[in-house]
């Protein structure tokens, strides 16, 4: 009372395939370029906001963040 595998049952394979693999990585790489192209914008645009609100954050008598905004000059 012997068990086999019929042929088709041999061939199943329970690993991912290279076509699944290949399929994964190209989603991996779409995401990651995203991901940098987001960050690249992010640093474009917010560089400097990010300077100015450091040396506006160290100064010891800070003006009003609106009378920085302001196109106005202030008196």
């Amino acid at each position: 009372m012997g068990f086999s595998l019929s042929d088709e049952s041999k061939n199943i394979t329970y690993f991912p395939t290279l076509l699944h693999r290949t399929e994964t990585n190209n989603i991996k790489k779409e995401r990651i370029t995203r991901v940098l192209e987001s960050a690249r914008v992010v640093a474009h645009y917010g560089w400097i906001p990010f300077v100015l609100y450091l040396g506006w954050v160290q100064t010891p008598n800070r003006p009003p963040l609106l009378a920085l905004l302001s196109p106005l000059p202030s008196v």
